[in-house]
């Protein structure tokens, strides 16, 4: 049987949304600590409806009264912000009436046609960019219903297919503050890919599927090296880090003993970095660094796959990923590996899906060199009980995405309206990912494909240059009027 651990913050906000709502509702975004534990990181009230139900104090909603697709288009927006270790993992409803927590009553038959119309639309906006993982995706999910009234709560494990169907999930509140072990990466985006579409107006959307396609291929064939080393998949996380501890003690007290010289200081640093790992797990702010390797191309091909084929242009990327993820030492490696590629490939999904939900047109000629800049990533910490806002090193952090010249108080509203946080701008962290450099254009001498090849230096407007130029332009225009207007007074006498 499933079960599913929250802490004490998490019942405090289920009582504070009911007090000061009456009736709410939101997503569940959690972490998978193993097959039968799940761990709740943080809820998020649904808050798109609150100016139409400003008039409505004296309705008694319920479950029915959910708007499911507002609640997907949360469901949605959390995933991106999530780190590739954590997930939505369900919906929850709190209220100051009883019927919510009572089993087997016409709110639980409200609540799984609720379940099933988010799922389908879930499937539906997914459809056109694919999903966001490497593995199987996920059909089980958590529904939690609160009552302020008794403050009892009911936890249903729900299970989509055939109509959707609920069983019995067992739910425990923790004392402790979770501990979470945070992992960083960097992945290179470094490749060409054809592009195979003959029309002389090539599609960007569709190009940049083939981006989420073929990377996808990589990183499912890809390898997870932890500390450089290869890690075997079945050991979990705890282990591999008291083995790690344990083999770096035993090379430093062997060093000691049969050196009676001074200790140099490439020897001295060589230590420095065995610590590392045990560093981080007294909680001194470090992290464990993971590379993802990928495989020769040629060997993701069998012989009689390779074909030379005739193509029109060619899409190149170019840049780096940055991964943060936060796992629980009972997490294997293999989880461990997966939520470094799940995460890397929900952010190249994310920044496409934003990139190209700002294109007036998502046509260009192939004669062109389009060169497209997609948001960088950003993060921010969730706020802890020391007050809002206040990140500390072991804080769990969410990301979002801003184009140059983004203010962050851009991911401070989403943050808001998304995860309903209260954020400071200035704990907003830009640092992770740097901005392309502005000359890139001109170090690509490969990359053009006729003598008349139009430039497009960039994908994004120029809002200033377009401005200036369209006053000079009325500027000029002035001057020849009043120029003309002159001439003809002149000689007109």
């Amino acid at each position: 049987m499933r079960t599913v651990l929250l802490s004490k913050s998490d019942q405090l906000y289920l009582e504070k949304c009911a007090q000061e709502h009456s009736f709410s509702y939101g997503i569940i975004i959690g972490h998978q600590a193993d097959l039968t534990k799940s761990i709740v990181v943080h809820l998020a009230r649904n808050s798109e409806e609150d100016a139409d139900l400003e008039d409505l104090n004296d309705v008694r909603l319920t479950i029915r009264d959910i708007n499911s697709q507002a609640l997907a288009s949360q469901w949605l927006s959390a995933s991106k912000m999530c780190p590739g270790s954590f997930d939505v993992l369900g919906i929850f409803v709190s209220s100051v009436h009883p019927e919510v927590s009572k089993d087997n009553n016409e709110e639980l038959k409200n609540a799984k046609k609720l379940f099933s119309d988010v799922y389908d639309l879930l499937l539906k906006s997914n459809s056109s960019f694919g999903v966001y993982t490497t593995d199987v995706a996920q059909t089980d999910y958590v529904f939690l219903s609160y009552c302020l009234s008794n403050r009892s709560l009911i936890c249903k494990n729900y299970t989509y297919g055939n109509g959707g169907t609920f069983s019995t999930m067992e739910h425990r509140f923790v004392e402790k503050p979770f501990e979470w072990i945070q992992l960083e990466c960097n992945y290179d985006l470094d490749d060409v890919i054809p592009i195979l579409d003959p029309a002389r107006r090539i599609n960007i959307e569709e190009q940049f599927q083939n981006i989420i396609f073929t990377v996808r291929k990589y990183l499912i064939a890809s390898e997870v090296f932890i500390q450089n080393e290869i890690v075997e998949d079945t050991i979990d996380l705890q282990t591999y880090m008291k083995n790690k501890n344990l083999n770096d003690d035993k090379r430093k007290s062997t060093s000691s003993s049969s050196s009676t010289t001074s200790v140099t200081p490439t020897a001295a640093m060589r230590s420095s970095a065995m610590h590392l790992l045990a560093a981080n797990e007294a909680g001194n702010g470090n992290v464990i660094r993971a590379s993802i390797v990928l495989p020769l191309k040629c060997q993701l091909n069998n012989q009689s796959d390779i074909k030379v084929r005739e193509y029109n242009g060619t899409l190149r990327m170019s840049g780096i990923i940055f991964s943060r993820i936060y796992c629980n030492s009972r997490n294997s490696i293999a989880d461990l590996k997966r939520f470094l590629r799940d995460d890397v490939l929900r952010s190249l999904i994310t920044r496409i899906q934003v990139y190209c939900d700002g294109l007036t047109d998502p046509h260009v000629t192939n004669e062109a060199l389009y060169i497209s800049e997609p948001p960088r990533r950003v993060f921010f910490s969730l706020p802890t009980e020391g007050g809002k806002g206040n990140a500390t090193s072991s804080a769990v952090q969410f990301s979002e995405y801003l184009f140059r010249g983004e203010a962050p108080t851009v991911a401070v509203a989403q943050a808001k309206q998304i995860l309903d946080v209260e954020l400071d701008p200035e704990t907003i962290s830009l640092d992770a990912e740097g901005l392309p450099d502005d000359n890139f254009t001109n170090s690509q001498p490969d990359t053009e494909t006729t003598e008349d090849t139009h430039s497009l230096t960039s994908s994004m407007p120029k809002r200033e240059l377009s401005r200036s130029l369209y006053m000079v332009g009325i500027a000029v225009a002035l001057l020849v009027l009043l120029a003309s207007m002159a001439l003809h007074y002149a000689m007109t006498g």
